[in-house]
């Protein structure tokens, strides 16, 4: 129904009239009603009574108005035409407000009301609509875990937060799945509180757990697919990091370091880039702890072309995670996030690590020192050169421990038989070195060569790593000798390896030993792997606990999930130069990082280098041996080759001076700190930041230590160097080089420490 827009004469006429009195209103437009039962043409005649008036259409306006010539307009009167300046405007706002009035006398038709009600509804379902679309797509459906953790479907971005909303860690997950696909929500048909599937490629789980303090989220990804890679990346920048082991170039933290894509399998640090201690463990500054699952098929990759990011791959494509066709790759991991990086450590710790056995009752190898006959030596260990290596000790009044023989003691790798020519009667010289107080230690490895006359029956018996095809051993190099690899997956062979090991142990009275290569890096390539574990760690972490139950070995060159057993750790080979990768200046940031893994008690080689860098050379240089004398002092074993009689008369004062520092008030303490850590998981020896978690500085002096919470160290690991700037976390210091009380909290610069000295300082307790 419509409202007819012409108007009669007389209608012109009884507007007028009612215009030109000043005392009324304005006929309303409005109040001419319509009816839809009357005659068309009667709408667009005059109506027979008066207009009736409207509430809201009583509007008033000053001065007389007209219909103008053209009829579209009204005019005032000629007599106020010319006295009114805004008479435009004013006609403008008459006419507006006529056709207002029209309008709000046709909205009063229940049929148009409900036009409009329909409308209007109608416009807001659209506007939802179109507002949820625009939210998914901005937002990109943003899924939520209580308040700490946000994760977007279509992007793939993790989000960790604090508990006041600040972003703890990001992470962009699925990489190597096509981004045009889109995910489906799998929620309904799997437990967790996220589910997401890409459809044919691989479905993604994440799920939480809190306790007390500590809240820990579960990332499980499941390949649906053969050929994909799983791959998710973790953003470095704006934290210190730390973990993983032993590393080529290590430093500490390692947030500089960069590794190209990799098998995270143990190796040969200086070949392989990951040495032969290792863990799936990384520990961030801002409180945040990642551990990746043992059985994961795991690369990695960090600061990669300069992205500041550590990466997470997990893929089946040949060695060394070739396996059964039926296996489909896996990532999995959990993050757990605390308020402080003590606090996510500890508590991690405790939630993951396996009970530890008495260290300090069943296991004190800490307590006396172990004199290698490597690298002094290393060409002709025999009777007569190993009573002189002893007598030089005992003559130097230096206190007897252990003597670890190398492999050399042997004829062939793998005869686990003293060499017969060296040894004539090994049980005659090993009476003598007990006597004189010194406990032996052999070192043995899994590598069996072609000489030896034990190889042919480890063949017939299939003890070695044999190829998938045609069933035959599989051959590697040991220290330039052609090996067959006792299979440590293969339980027939373990167990003949540790009956050996047990022979000679009770033959000779030998009093343990210590294990080294098995690195799964070392492994052929042609590995048959059928029924073998995804991660060929684990079949080191196997060996090793089996041998544990018959307590042969004292320590070992290689772990993986390792840290319960009561041996020690030794490090790589250091070189004798003052190097940071492979020298002096690379010890502290290895301890520290494997003390942080979980492994008490490490062993750093011998004072002064494992490995002589210059063939003419006959011992390590003297400054460097000094140095090097001074941070063992403070290391859980101190090892020697090359006796500090094999200098001079300073050198022997300044060894004698350390060993009294030692046993005076570092080995107590060292005691004190392994119940620590069968308590609780501390690390014995720790960064600067385990005293000051939240202090800047603590995290920069990373090249200083403490002994617990009561000895900081500063050594000194540059060629020519006497003067260090040292910090000193808050408390009172003693220097135990000056004698002075110092306050802690601060730098101190250009610190002197003349050759003969260490810079260390012991906290005082007793000063408020």
């Amino acid at each position: 129904m419509e409202l007819d827009e012409s108007i009669s004469m007389d209608d012109l006429a009884s507007c007028d009239s009612g215009l030109h009195s000043n005392q009324t209103t304005l006929t309303s437009l409005g109040s001419w009603k319509s009816d839809d039962s009357s005659p068309r043409h009667l709408l667009n005649s005059t109506p027979v009574d008066s207009p009736v008036q409207s509430p809201r259409s009583q509007r008033k306006f000053p001065g007389d108005f007209r219909l103008s010539v053209d009829g579209d307009t009204w005019d005032q009167s000629s007599e106020n035409k010319n006295g009114n300046r805004n008479s435009t405007l004013k006609q403008s706002i008459q006419e507006t407000a006529i056709k207002f009035s029209a309008l709000v006398t046709k909205t009063t038709s229940p049929e148009f009301r409900f036009k409009i009600v329909l409308f209007l509804l109608f416009f807001s379902i659209i506007v939802l609509v179109t507002f949820t679309t625009l939210l998914y797509q901005q937002h990109l459906k943003e899924l939520a875990i209580g308040d700490k953790i946000r994760f977007h479907e279509l992007k793939r971005n993790l989000h960790i937060l604090h508990h006041d909303g600040r972003n703890h860690l990001t992470g962009h997950l699925g990489l190597k799945i096509p981004a045009e696909l889109s995910p489906l929500d799998c929620q309904f048909l799997h437990a967790g509180d996220i589910c997401v599937e890409w459809k044919y490629r691989a479905r993604l789980h994440i799920d939480y757990v809190h306790e007390d303090r500590l809240s820990c989220y579960n990332i499980y990804w499941k390949s649906l697919a053969r050929d994909t890679i799983l791959k998710d990346c973790y953003t470095l920048s704006g934290a210190f990091w730390f973990g993983m082991g032993e590393i080529n170039k290590t430093s500490f933290p390692f947030s500089n370091t960069t590794l190209q894509l990799q098998p995270f399998v143990t190796g040969n640090a200086y070949q392989y880039n990951f040495g032969a201690i290792l863990e799936r463990y990384w520990l961030s500054s801002k409180g945040i702890a990642i551990r990746v699952d043992q059985d994961v098929p795991l690369y990695i990759s960090m600061n990669n072309s300069g992205d500041e990011e550590l990466c997470f791959e997990a893929k089946l494509d040949g060695f060394p995670y070739e396996t059964t066709k039926t296996k489909l790759p896996f990532l999995q991991y959990t993050i757990c996030t605390e308020d402080s990086i003590i606090l996510a450590h500890l508590d991690t710790v405790k939630k993951f690590r396996t009970q530890t056995s008495n260290i300090t009752n069943d296991f004190n190898i800490y307590k006396t020192p172990v004199w290698a006959t490597e690298p002094k030596l290393k060409n002709f260990v025999n009777n007569q050169s190993l009573l002189s290596f002893v007598n030089q000790i005992t003559e130097q009044r230096l206190e007897p421990g252990y003597i670890l023989l190398h492999s050399n003691w042997q004829r062939h790798f793998g005869d686990l038989d003293f060499h017969s020519n060296s040894f004539g009667s090994p049980n005659e010289i090993i009476n003598i070195l007990h006597r004189k107080g010194f406990k032996i230690l052999l070192t043995v490895h899994p590598y069996l060569c072609l000489e030896s006359p034990v190889f042919k029956f480890g063949l017939k018996q299939s003890y070695f790593i044999s190829d998938s095809v045609w069933n035959v051993p599989l051959l590697s190099t040991w220290q330039d000798s052609v090996c067959a690899t006792i299979e440590i997956a293969n339980q027939n062979a373990v167990e003949w390896f540790i009956s050996r090991l047990k022979q000679v142990k009770i033959k000779y009275n030998v009093d343990g030993f210590v294990f080294v290569g098995g690195y799964s890096s070392f492994l052929p390539r042609s590995y048959n792997y059928k029924d073998k574990f995804i991660n060929p760690d684990r079949s080191l972490t196997q060996f090793l606990k089996a041998s544990q139950e018959y307590q042969l070995f004292a320590g070992t060159g290689v772990g993986f999930q390792t840290q319960n057993i009561n041996e020690f750790v030794q490090i790589a080979p250091r070189t004798s130069t003052w190097d940071s990768s492979k020298g002096i200046a690379s010890i502290v940031p290895t301890v520290l990082t494997l003390q942080l893994l979980g492994y008490p008690i490490i062993n750093t080689g011998s004072v002064g280098g494992d490995i002589l860098t210059n063939i003419n050379d006959t011992k390590p240089e003297r400054q460097l041996y000094i140095r090097w004398l001074q941070l063992a002092t403070f290391m859980p074993v101190l090892q020697f080759s090359f006796l500090p009689g094999d200098y001079n008369k300073e050198v022997i004062e300044i060894a004698n001076m350390m060993y009294k520092i030692r046993e005076q008030k570092i080995l107590p303490l060292l005691e004190q700190c392994l119940k620590e850590y069968e308590e609780n998981g501390i690390p014995p020896l720790r960064p600067l930041w385990w005293l000051e978690p939240k202090e800047l500085n603590a995290f920069i002096a990373n090249e200083q230590f403490s002994v617990g919470n009561e000895v900081i160290v500063a050594p000194v690991v540059e060629e020519g160097r006497e003067h260090i700037d040292v910090y000193l976390p808050s408390g009172w210091w003693r220097d135990e080089i000056t004698a002075e009380k110092l306050r802690g909290g601060k730098w101190l610069h250009n610190y002197h420490v003349p050759l003969d000295k260490v810079a260390y300082f012991t906290r005082l307790s007793n000063i408020m």
